[in-house]
């Protein structure tokens, strides 16, 4: 498997998030690698988080990498999370804190197209994701749930982020190893209990419901 032409090195790209995490190294011993935002990041070293309830049903060894305020765009973008191995799966989600600062602006629809083109075969999104699995890598691209009833930062962005999944949703559908996986289908906008007091990030609860339903889109292609 060729290197991807994306530095290996971790960074912390500065998020509107509450808090950040530490890097962390990379386990080429794992199964699956988890690249992305604080929505797989949160719940991280309690055994709670997403990755955590993934590795748990699925018996797979999970190395989550991802990083609570991250970016997709730019030179310190989720995708320089990723590290070369011979994964059996990757596990990315992104975009939200590119669209955060220009929810409701002329500018979202740029900053759309940059992560993603309407037709979902154009952008940085894509690009990543292609190049991964074009080596051998099946991959879940993880789509947001939908904002909570109850506000919180991203309540400007419920058209952006309904948009964003739409196009990723299209986009994976035209590569076979490539499942797209839409969080909002297990927590609803008016279930608060799987929602953090934030009403951002993914309660206990909600991040269980996610697992398992990224679980079952593992086992429903044959891992």
């Amino acid at each position: 498997m060729a290197f991807l032409n994306w530095s290996a090195t971790l960074t912390v790209a500065l998020g509107l998030t509450a808090c950040s995490f530490v890097p962390t190294a990379v386990d080429l011993d794992a199964d699956v690698i988890v690249v992305g935002d604080s929505i797989l990041a949160w719940h991280r070293g309690t055994g709670l988080s997403i990755p955590s309830v993934v590795e748990q049903q699925s018996g797979l060894a999970v190395s989550n990498v991802s990083i609570s305020g991250a970016t997709f765009l730019g030179p310190r973008g989720i995708p320089t999370q990723y590290a070369n191995n011979d994964w059996d799966w990757m596990i990315v989600d992104g975009g939200g804190n590119d669209l955060l600062p220009t929810c409701g602006t002329l500018d979202a629809e740029r900053v759309l197209d940059a992560l993603i083109s309407q037709d979902g075969q154009n952008g940085a999104i894509p690009a990543f994701i292609s190049q991964v699995a074009g080596q051998g890598v099946d991959v879940i691209l993880l789509g947001y749930y939908t904002v909570s009833d109850r506000g919180g930062s991203f309540s400007d962005c419920v058209s952006e982020l309904d948009e964003l999944s739409a196009r990723q949703e299209r986009f994976a559908a035209t590569i076979p190893t490539v499942t797209f996986v839409d969080a909002g289908k297990v927590v609803g906008s008016g279930d608060a209990a799987a929602y953090a007091e934030d009403m951002v990030h993914p309660s206990p609860r909600g991040a269980a419901l996610i697992g398992q339903l990224i679980t079952s889109a593992i086992r429903a292609n044959g891992s």
